[in-house]
């Protein structure tokens, strides 16, 4: 990671120093747990996607900062929530925010993170940033859902070589569809990928989006990003779950098909350091052993 953050080391130690001073709260009670988080936090990857999706196509600046604050903040108040459902009492090694400070506190930083995040963007100009945060903070809570229910059903089996195109379709129109589990194509529909590209690969996609768009890069160039994006969030999943020992045998057989797909996006875009950085950040993701 030392090597890929290379592009974005400066503008990395000013999102830290942005991030911490959003972060700090007025009252000693949820300073306490904020400082928890921060002391808590892991390879910060969401940030460094935004920062590198901003410096593929500008200089970052304000709005890129407040956009990869947004985001991290987003993604810690989930993890809060999450132990609380799961009832997890570890994070990272650590006990989660649940065991350390109570269910009750927990639920309250959870929301006391997401409130804060939007005020981040609160500003007419931040409207596409906002509104592409908040999209994906719906699709995430979707995808959760569909996860905890697919756990009393069998979901069915995915055969990723086999009629790709029509698969690919469909994952990409499940971006934004509502979530219905009273329809055919609810309960009785879920499948591997319809889960985790909501649960994680939207979240990821929405990085490099913002990122672009904080540098008000081209209709055409946020598409690519958001196309890289995509892709790299199922691959970071995937990954994940083999190393958790979860659904290993889907997520082996489609781990090298979307290694392909995310290199495949990376082709577009101009040769530099950053797009290399971008590179060696798939790889890094593909290939990690924590």
């Amino acid at each position: 990671m030392e090597h890929i953050i290379e592009p974005i080391r400066d503008e990395l130690a000013q999102f830290e120093v942005f991030f911490e001073q959003t972060m700090k709260a007025e009252t000693e009670p949820m300073d306490d747990i904020m400082h928890y988080v921060q002391e808590s936090r892991g390879k910060r990857l969401r940030p460094i996607l935004v920062l590198l999706s901003a410096k593929l196509f500008g200089e970052v600046n304000e709005r890129t900062l407040r956009a990869a604050t947004f985001v991290e903040m987003m993604h810690s108040a989930t993890l809060i929530h999450d132990d609380v459902v799961d009832d997890a009492d570890e994070r990272r090694g650590k006990a989660s925010v649940k065991a350390q400070f109570g269910n009750h506190s927990a639920v309250l930083a959870g929301d006391y993170l997401l409130a804060k995040a939007m005020l981040l963007l609160s500003q007419p100009d931040e409207y596409n940033i906002l509104q592409e945060m908040l999209r994906t903070a719906a699709a995430m809570s979707e995808g959760e859902l569909m996860q905890n229910a697919s756990r009393s059903l069998s979901l069915r089996p995915l055969r990723p070589l086999e009629g790709s195109k029509g698969r690919d379709k469909k994952v990409e129109s499940s971006i934004g569809r509502p979530f219905d589990p009273s329809t055919s194509s609810g309960l009785r529909g879920l499948n591997y990928l319809d889960i985790i590209i909501r649960k994680t690969a939207t979240l990821l996609r929405a990085c490099c989006v913002v990122g672009a768009f904080s540098v008000n890069a081209t209709h055409e160039q946020v598409q690519q990003m958001a196309d890289f994006g995509l892709n790299f969030g199922i691959l970071f999943q995937l990954r994940d779950d083999m190393l958790d020992g979860e659904n290993v045998e889907q997520a082996q057989a489609l781990l090298p098909v979307y290694y392909e797909k995310t290199m495949k996006a990376l082709e577009g875009f101009p040769p530099s350091e950053t797009t290399e950085a971008l590179r060696d950040l798939t790889v890094f993701c593909a290939e990690r052993e924590e």
